[in-house]
């Protein structure tokens, strides 16, 4: 019975500056204010997003199809 009793002088003290550290910190004047946000601006696409560095056509001769690619990858070169 008495060690519950010194258990419980020391455990509440403690609880309380706990408590009272953790409700002080979040009164700052340098909290952020949620109603503050700034919206950002929508992406956009360039104008030349479609062009290769060659040119619109040089380099997709050279492309294999989506398709071709997945036979590879299941079956291995053939």
């Amino acid at each position: 019975m008495k060690s519950m009793l010194l258990r419980n002088k020391v455990i509440l003290p403690l609880a309380c500056v706990g408590l009272l550290a953790v409700l002080t910190s979040c009164s700052g004047k340098n909290a952020p204010d949620e109603y503050m946000v700034l919206k950002n601006q929508p992406l956009a696409v360039p104008p030349e997003f479609h062009m290769t560095p060659g040119g619109p056509t040089e380099d997709l001769d050279d492309v294999i199809a989506p398709q071709e690619l997945a036979k590879r990858a299941l079956f291995g070169e053939s």
